[in-house]
């Protein structure tokens, strides 16, 4: 399920945002709430209304696999007591131009930087232009300027994000197909094995349990014979 930037994390994505623009025509697009009293408000008002046509989905595993992120399993998968999905991207691609014909979106790795660059993004509202080509335009450059780049505090996340442009609605992408294998946290009780067995059985999907041990993640085959369980290291 996609989600909103509003309800990201990063302070830089959740918290009201504001641009500088030339021509932007606050009286048009907020014709009964615009005066020179609330130009401020209207500004962040456009902001909210940029924001909310940003759909995404983050993932980890940029660079590095994904599944063997402490910081993840701590932070994401209440206290490894989750699981930690791996998907194949080209199926996950196809699935959504599949199921959301039409739809823009990208996948990028994010990326970290140390100091982050002034990419504060202009406005340039042209009036030969509708309102919703005007919108479309600014979050193609947004995207390029502001999404897909953090601080490098974020930077142990490793991320990778799925971008819906210019969707304001959540999107609930259809993953079955697209997914390669679960694997199961440190915390989970084993009764939960079996559940989490049955539901993936016969969908070619792998199961793999999580082994801590000399200092970092193992992950081990973890099948399932004659009402046993049987491990091999991957």
């Amino acid at each position: 399920m996609s989600n909103s930037l509003a309800l990201m994390n990063d302070p830089r994505e959740s918290h009201p945002w504001g641009f500088g623009s030339t021509n932007l025509p606050y009286d048009k697009l907020f014709p009964d709430y615009y005066s020179d009293q609330t130009h401020i408000d209207c500004q962040l008002k456009f902001g909210q209304m940029v924001k909310d046509r940003f759909q995404v989905i983050c993932f980890s595993g940029a660079k590095h696999h994904g599944w063997d992120n402490e910081m993840m399993w701590a932070h994401y998968a209440d206290r490894q007591r989750g699981i930690c999905l791996e998907f194949d991207e080209k199926a996950l691609k196809a699935s959504i131009e599949s199921n959301f014909p039409g739809t823009r979106f990208e996948i990028q790795d994010v990326n970290y930087e140390q100091k982050i660059k002034n990419r504060e993004a202009w406005v340039e509202w042209n009036s030969r232009l509708s309102h919703e080509e005007n919108l479309q335009n600014f979050l193609e450059i947004l995207s390029r300027k502001v999404t897909f780049n953090k601080s490098h505090f974020w930077e142990k996340e490793d991320e990778k994000r799925l971008l819906f442009l210019n969707h304001a609605e959540r999107l609930l992408v259809p993953v079955l197909g697209a997914l390669k294998a679960i694997h199961i946290g440190l915390g989970i009780p084993k009764p939960e094995h079996d559940e989490i067995f049955d539901a993936i059985s016969g969908k070619g999907i792998k199961l793999y349990v999580m082994i801590y041990q000399h200092n970092r993640y193992e992950r081990w085959t973890l099948t399932k014979k004659d009402r046993k369980w049987w491990t091999s290291k991957d």
